[in-house]
């Protein structure tokens, strides 16, 4: 599926659309996007945000290694510089990170395209990705604390060592993620635990530009985030996001091998 080619036209369309609040936004909880800063003013920093946008799905499109995290920046003056990233588990199909993508694009743009920095996330299936621009600043290798998302479901699970559990697994996933190289910081892990009454399964990534520190220290506020969200009341599954890193769990296995994957459920 090509995705890149809808962006320019969907950015024409926020130029005459009167959009969002520009200050300082938290979204609601039913939603999955952080925007922040007043409205981009100035042709050329539209422009080089349906650039940015361009290019980084079109390295998605366009890789034959794909790892499941994408970067770029565009624009000469450092006040119109925009940079762009995605992304997707990296052990996923490339082509379910384009279906998550596909959906995710337009919703950012809807709800963040005339601010100065945006970022949206969304599960397709069993999967999940992120999409992210800044106007201005550099993102690339820089720790971003202002965005926040915890996707959760009303559904719960009787057990008795989950907080525990989780905590014990997240200690040594964000250890094994932060471990990783220039393109891929990404853990999973199982364990047993109320004896053998609950399996529990989880995954931890950072987008491969941070640092081993960082990625520590993100993924530590998500362990945080998630004993407040989810495993503090006993959640059968949960999903902290941010802008760099992501921490998942589930009592079901929710990794799927590429070869599972089947384009035609790409809807």
């Amino acid at each position: 599926m090509e995705i890149k080619s809808v962006v320019s036209f969907l950015f024409i369309l926020q130029t005459i659309i009167n959009g969002v609040d520009p200050t300082i936004a938290q979204s609601s909880k039913t939603d999955k996007h952080v925007c922040r800063g007043g409205k981009s003013k100035g042709v050329n920093i539209i422009d080089n945000k349906a650039s940015a946008l361009d290019k980084v799905l079109g390295l998605l499109d366009n890789s034959s290694n794909f790892h499941g995290f994408y970067h770029v920046q565009v624009g000469d003056k450092p006040e119109e510089q925009v940079s762009a990233s995605l992304l997707c588990p990296p052990h996923v199909h490339k082509g379910q990170c384009v279906c998550c993508l596909d959906g995710l694009l337009k919703y950012l743009l809807d709800n963040c395209g005339e601010q100065q920095e945006g970022i949206a996330w969304d599960a397709y299936f069993s999967f999940y990705c992120m999409l992210r621009f800044s106007t201005g600043r550099k993102i690339f290798s820089v720790l971003d604390n202002w965005a926040w998302y915890d996707m959760v479901y009303d559904n719960y699970v009787k057990a008795v060592d989950l907080v525990k559990t989780m905590d014990n697994l997240t200690s040594t996933l964000k250890e094994q993620a932060a471990g990783g190289n220039d393109l891929e910081k990404f853990a999973s892990g199982k364990v047993i635990y109320d004896g053998d009454e609950h399996k529990l399964y989880a995954v931890a990534q950072c987008t491969p530009d941070l640092s081993k520190a960082d990625c520590v220290k993100c993924l530590s506020e998500a362990s945080t985030r998630m004993r407040s969200c989810c495993t503090g009341k006993s959640r059968f599954d949960g999903r902290v996001f941010s802008a760099n890193c992501i921490l998942r769990y589930s009592h079901i296995k929710f990794i799927t091998p590429p070869e599972e994957y089947n384009p035609k459920y790409c809807a």
